[in-house]
């Protein structure tokens, strides 16, 4: 998830993503149709960073690119279930929130208030890793939940969504990953802010997708799936559009199984 200063697209797949993926797809559009009832899931995924709010890249590998790709294939799986709705926070690779490149604040607030004006009940946000240290042990996925401050109920749910998708990620090869900012072993982590506090005084959440969601009443996590900067990872999960595919899957059936959705007939 590290930002970096350059990002190289290409042209072709820019627009063959654009053609086969997102065409007539819009999040005011989304926005203006969310319909909830007492039985409907509401689950907004985010593909992570924008080229407008760049993520990782390395050795050919686009964060933001990839994230796309994962968070189409896992709406698609998901819209075969009954009871879900399904939204993404970007349909394109630029920005949806208008926010410059020199400050992703405004651009996640646009994210989480997105979430918000649906009725999400989670917001999954998709990301992918890096390790600037060029640390090679660094693999594996992760998920990063709600801390189990202020609002506890948001951590309860985050750790049982987020051992459901991690457990659907492994059946696809990854490692769990114990993640050296917080090593725990059981790729399931939180990590606190320094100095922000929530308003009962606690340490807030370091993510603020993460703490902005909680303090909007509802549940965000965030999916690591892989290190870009790991071999093994890169060259067998972060390759090709049948890997993200898989990925995508993975993540859509963890959701389904959090959730006990049901296949449509």
């Amino acid at each position: 998830m590290k930002i970096r200063t350059k990002k190289i697209i290409s042209l072709a797949l820019a627009l063959a993503c654009s053609v086969s993926f997102f065409a007539n797809s819009s999040i005011n559009a989304s926005a203006k149709s969310s319909k909830k009832t007492s039985n409907n899931i509401v689950v907004v995924l985010d593909p992570g960073h924008d080229t407008t709010h760049l993520g990782c890249h390395y050795q050919n590998f686009e964060e933001g690119i990839a994230n796309l790709y994962i968070a189409y294939y896992c709406k698609n799986e998901l819209e075969k279930y009954s009871g879900v709705t399904v939204y993404m926070t970007r349909y394109d690779f630029g920005c949806a929130y208008g926010a410059n490149p020199d400050s992703s604040a405004d651009c996640l607030t646009g994210r989480v208030n997105f979430a918000k004006s649906v009725n999400a009940d989670v917001l999954v946000s998709l990301h992918n890793d890096y390790d600037p240290d060029l640390d090679l042990s660094q693999n594996g996925a992760k998920v990063i939940i709600p801390n189990p401050n202020f609002k506890p109920a948001c951590c309860q749910k985050g750790m049982a969504l987020g051992q459901s998708i991690l457990t659907e990620l492994t059946s696809t090869g990854l490692k769990v990953n114990d993640w050296k900012l917080c090593p725990n072993g059981t790729g399931i982590v939180t990590r606190d802010s320094d100095n922000g506090k929530y308003p009962d005084g606690s340490a807030k959440d370091y993510y603020a997708l993460i703490n902005k969601s909680k303090s909007l009443g509802f549940t965000s996590v965030i999916v690591e799936h892989g290190f870009c900067t790991n071999e093994s990872d890169r060259i067998n999960h972060l390759s090709t559009p049948e890997q993200y595919q898989q990925l995508g899957i993975a993540d859509a059936t963890g959701i389904a199984k959090y959730y006990g959705l049901k296949l449509k007939k």
